[in-house]
């Protein structure tokens, strides 16, 4: 009987040795599964092709390691809601832009700002800029690690029902924004009626006429088939919107190095992709939209609409003094 209560006794004991030791397996030997989250729907837009591109790629060079779960259409909910998921140390990626991430860190919505990049280069060497680690290192101190900071999504433009040519056009309008500061100054400041919607619910604002108007990129534009419900776009090029991708700093600082210096790595790579992706598709997606019925009003004046929209950066409470001008002066 003694020798019986010894040998249950030692397999307890093993069993519990056992345990103890599966919970205290290394980084570097467990396998991590990562939500990946984004608004967009379609799956040839070029922010879904690169989400999958960048996850595919990840899961190879990891031996299988870190893999992804791509979740579309905000089935983790809107953006707002995922990145406070991300702040809060929930193990996902977010799909997300600097107006929505400047509820963290004001500072970072100039970066969304209207008229702000002269061109794909100035964005370049703003994202590779001291200026900008320092507002990615704010970001990562409120709990937001940046895996992908500098990939094009697009120049936005205004859809609607009547051509948009000046500032003067577009009083008293109501138009669909994202839940953003920086953009709902501007369309104030534009003499808009900005109504702040996640993107799931625009189709059916401008279907019921809950808003007259609404503002995105071309891919997004046809992706989400909003030229079904609206016909005449107006370029007015009052955003260059670039996706930022984060995920948690505590799931950041879970992971080994190397699975760390792999993100990073995968994150530049899908960056330049998305860029290029988005400027070889916005002449075909104009194409498509023509082919839709879409009337593509180009004789614009925007340089009244960037002038007009310029007080914006001193509308959007909590941003430092100068910030705009240094941002500006990082792109030189």
């Amino acid at each position: 009987m003694p020798s019986r209560r010894l040998a249950a006794a030692t397999l307890s004991t093993l069993a519990a040795g056992l345990a103890l030791g599966m919970c205290a397996l290394p980084a570097a030997a467990q396998n991590f599964t990562v939500r990946f989250s984004t608004s967009q729907v379609n799956p040839n837009e070029p922010v879904v092709k690169v989400m999958h591109s960048f996850a595919d790629r990840v899961k190879e060079r990891s031996k299988g390691r870190l893999t992804f779960t791509i979740f579309t259409g905000d089935q983790l909910g809107p953006q707002k809601k995922v990145n406070e998921m991300v702040k809060s140390g929930a193990r996902v990626l977010s799909v997300t832009d600097y107006g929505q991430l400047s509820q963290f860190v004001p500072d970072v919505g100039v970066l969304a700002g209207p008229y702000l990049y002269g061109s794909v280069d100035e964005g370049r060497k703003l994202f590779g800029s001291p200026v900008y680690q320092e507002l990615a290192a704010k970001l990562e101190q409120q709990g937001l690690k940046v895996i992908v900071s500098d990939g094009l999504f697009g120049v936005r433009h205004v859809l609607g029902s009547k051509p948009v040519r000046t500032p003067a056009d577009m009083a008293g309008m109501t138009l669909r924004v994202p839940p953003s500061p920086i953009m709902l100054e501007t369309f104030t400041a534009l003499g808009g009626r900005p109504t702040a919607l996640p993107w799931g619910e625009v189709y059916n604002a401008l279907q019921t006429n809950v808003v007259d108007a609404a503002e995105a990129n071309y891919g997004s534009l046809v992706g989400s088939k909003l030229y079904e419900v609206r016909k005449v776009l107006s370029t007015t090029a009052h955003q260059t919107m670039y996706v930022a991708m984060v995920t948690s700093t505590d799931f950041w600082k879970s992971l080994p190095a190397d699975l760390q210096a792999l993100l990073m790595e995968e994150g530049r790579k899908a960056g330049a992709e998305l860029t290029q992706l988005t400027v070889a598709s916005d002449a075909a997606y104009a194409e498509e939209m023509k082919k839709n019925g879409v009337q593509i009003v180009s004789d614009v004046d925007t340089k009244a609409f960037a002038e007009k929209a310029k007080v914006a950066y001193s509308k959007v409470p909590g941003l430092t003094p100068g910030i705009y001008d240094k941002v500006r002066a990082a792109m030189q």
